[in-house]
């Protein structure tokens, strides 16, 4: 039972340093998807602009864009160059598709992003784990075209914490449990320090009035014996 009280006791402190360093982990993984978010922005602006000037040649394909954007800067050095992960899609959306129904760009009547369409969520793990940016694209006479809808995972963005940080994690760790030990020290309970000789003092007295009152029996014994003889 003792052992097991130890154990219950050493497993709750583990779980409460855990617990601290998860909610650094989390703060330090907001920290990330904030910056991501803002790079992601600049990066579907820069997507956006290419597109304007790609499509005011009458090519209404987004295959072709996507393979011209790929062949011209390529998506990869574009994704490293923002500091981003790259990209799971890249859409092109165009006005007259939008106004007719005809697609779902997870845009509002203003063409802006609408953060409540389901298409631009995906619940997993317990929060969205992507990220969309839009932007509208216009031709060289500032006609409005469309919107370019660029889609990344987040979900990356745990790994690159956890590797970013892994040695801070880590120390944390050793640090808080060598300091829960130092504190199981310092209020561990310690037997109160008894006086050898008082201790000793005490016990001879009480010994000796027992002895007195056993040998004061014997002497009483013994005298009334010796009396009962002479009579």
């Amino acid at each position: 039972m003792y052992y097991f009280k130890r154990f219950i006791i050493i497993l709750v402190i583990e779980i409460l340093i855990l617990s601290f360093i998860s909610t650094i982990f989390i703060f330090n993984f907001n920290l990330e998807r904030e910056s991501l978010k803002k790079q992601s922005k600049q990066f579907t602006e820069l997507v956006a602009n290419q597109a304007g000037i790609f499509f005011s040649n009458k090519d209404n394909n987004p295959n072709n864009f996507i393979n011209y954007l790929d062949s011209s800067i390529g998506i990869d050095e574009l994704s490293s160059a923002f500091a981003i992960t790259k990209p799971d899609i890249i859409s092109i959306y165009f006005k007259e598709d939008i106004d007719s129904g005809n697609v779902n760009a997870g845009v509002n009547s203003d063409y802006q992003k609408d953060t409540q369409n389901e298409i631009n969520q995906n619940i997993k793990f317990f929060f969205n784990n992507k990220y969309v940016a839009i932007r509208p694209f216009y031709d060289l006479d500032k006609f409005f075209l469309g919107v370019v809808r660029v889609e990344i995972d987040n979900i990356p963005l745990i790994l690159r914490t956890l590797s970013t940080n892994a040695v801070f994690y880590l120390l944390l760790f050793l640090i808080l449990n060598n300091q829960a030990f130092l504190f199981y020290l310092w209020t561990k309970k310690k037997r109160p320090q008894v006086d050898d000789i008082s201790y000793i003092k005490e016990s001879s007295l009480g010994s000796i009035k027992i002895m007195q009152k056993i040998i004061n029996q014997i002497l009483e014994d013994h005298n009334n014996d010796s009396k009962k003889n002479d009579n």
